[in-house]
């Protein structure tokens, strides 16, 4: 039996939805309908009465039971022995989209050099919908933060994950009048987000890294800033910092890893002050299934932490 079409179904059963489970394990939805038409037409029966909403057939239901207590018992076995038992070439990691900057172009190159049997296949998401694909078994390694894994995934700490307010000089002068070169001093040892709180600030989405990271310093501070803009893309929202539109809030690991010419260049439109770290959540993490120790997703993880480890030493890597 092919546990990725047992789990491709205990997804769409539990959401519902063909095109919401095939977001959450990052398939195409015609891929996964092929993938649950394979999978009844092994077990001789129809599982789903593809209708709106998707309904469970009979057999769905007695199904679903038994598939969530085969799945359980091949991460026991898998847990216990480290076998795989899938067979695949190939490994499939999900990152968010922000550490993907700053990680996938200095670290993926060396490994697929030291790796070229391997197929890698990387899907960039926010944390939501990252714990999405973890509860459905869609990754076999996670980098990111995310709450609760399931027992088949172990926890590895890589770093702590530090963030930059990054304001426009202008408005910098604007806010502090006079005060300006006292207050820069003053932030560089670590900002004070109340000051502020009036100021106009560049939002991203709540589900993103960044977002999270915003939301979590409004909490922090007590503060409800006023937003003038939303995007997606954290170097586009910094690029609208550079020319003036708004308060970022940017992860540090982004601007450290910067060219030093365009560090000099940017340090003349923005300041940079240091935020408060918060270890509940500024962390990032690595999800890594008990089956993949020592196995192909191991070894990303190994060259991911050293990495990661050489940074906070002051030693980044440069770009392959």
């Amino acid at each position: 039996m092919d546990f990725t079409l047992i789990n491709s179904f205990i997804a769409v059963a539990e959401e519902g939805s063909f095109s919401t489970a095939a977001k959450h394990l990052f398939l195409s939805q015609q891929s996964l309908s092929k993938q649950i038409a394979k999978l009844e037409s092994e077990l001789g029966t129809e599982l789903l009465v593809r209708s709106r909403p998707l309904r469970l057939t009979q057999n769905g239901k007695l199904f679903l039971q038994t598939a969530k207590e085969m799945v359980k018992l091949k991460q026991e076995f898998d847990e216990t022995c480290g076998t795989r038992l899938s067979g695949k070439e190939s490994v499939h990691v999900g990152i968010e989209h922000t550490i993907a900057r700053a990680i996938l172009p200095r670290v993926l190159p060396r490994y697929m050099d030291a790796h070229p049997e391997v197929y890698v296949r990387i899907s960039e998401e926010s944390p939501e919908e990252l714990e999405k694909a973890v509860a459905h078994e869609g990754v076999d390694l996670v980098i990111g933060s995310i709450s609760n894994p399931p027992s088949s995934y172990k926890t590895v700490e890589l770093c702590r994950k530090e963030q930059l307010l990054v304001v426009p000089k202008k408005l910098m002068r604007a806010l502090a009048g006079e005060r300006c070169e006292q207050l820069r001093a003053e932030f560089a040892g670590g900002v004070d987000l109340r000051f502020f709180e009036k100021a106009p600030f560049i939002k991203q989405p709540r589900n993103s890294s960044g977002g999270r990271s915003l939301m979590n310093y409004m909490k922090y501070y007590d503060v409800s800033p006023d937003f003038v803009c939303e995007l997606t893309n954290v170097e586009n929202a910094f690029q609208l910092a550079l020319s003036g539109v708004g308060v970022l809030v940017y992860a540090k690991i982004f601007w450290d890893l910067l060219d030093p010419a365009l560090q000099k260049d940017y340090r003349e439109r923005v300041e940079l002050f240091p935020l408060p770290y918060l270890p509940d959540t500024d962390k990032v993490c690595a999800y890594c299934r008990f089956d993949e120790e020592g196995g192909r997703a191991a070894g990303l993880l190994a060259l991911i932490a050293d990495f990661l480890r050489d940074y906070e030493n002051g030693e980044p890597w440069e770009e392959a």
